[in-house]
């Protein structure tokens, strides 16, 4: 005997779409624990990231500093970097002192050519090795106006950045 049709129960359909209130909180759960624990562990690599920035930022104005008096052999170049104030700026300036080229930075004389460079509060820098040891200047064959500058930055994790720059030449150098 063949059964009806009639006599066959409904059948249910167990595909299912979107996910559950319990497996969303599981998923939100994970991505916070993920998160807590990832965020500290990534602050000394945003610190070393801050330090290279920094030290290519101050490296760029030097060498803008540097082409600009190589663009007119009259004029004097510099970049004077302020270690008394916080946070520490570096800036590029045209030494227009009197007499024209006075190897030092006059805030109303000198025309800052560049927007200054503000430094993240956790880095420091420190200066040696110049006559006057906030400034450098460059001299139009590119040759700077010092005996030798070597300036350190250091971040908050004691990692640091050297820039040097030769008195002969003009050339800087990050290490």
């Amino acid at each position: 005997m063949r059964a009806n049709n009639s006599d066959r129960s409904p059948t249910v359909n167990l595909n299912r779409n979107g996910f559950t209130i319990f497996e969303l909180l599981i998923v939100i759960i994970i991505i916070g624990l993920v998160i807590a624990v990832a965020v500290p562990a990534s602050k000394p690599l945003i610190e070393n990231i801050r330090l290279v920035t920094t030290a290519n930022a101050i490296k760029h104005k030097l060498y803008m500093a540097k082409t600009r008096a190589l663009g007119d052999p009259l004029v004097h170049c510099g970049v004077v970097f302020d270690t008394t104030n916080k946070p520490n700026t570096v800036q590029a300036f045209l030494d227009n002192g009197i007499p024209v080229g006075n190897n030092m930075y006059d805030p109303l004389k000198d025309h800052v050519f560049m927007t200054p460079y503000v430094l993240p509060t956790t880095i420091k820098m420190q200066i040696s090795g110049t006559v006057n040891p906030n400034v450098v200047i460059f001299r139009g064959d590119g040759s700077a106006k010092i005996p030798g500058l070597t300036l350190t930055i250091t971040n908050g994790q004691n990692k640091s950045k050297r820039i040097t720059v030769l008195p002969s030449t003009g050339r800087i150098k990050l290490f």
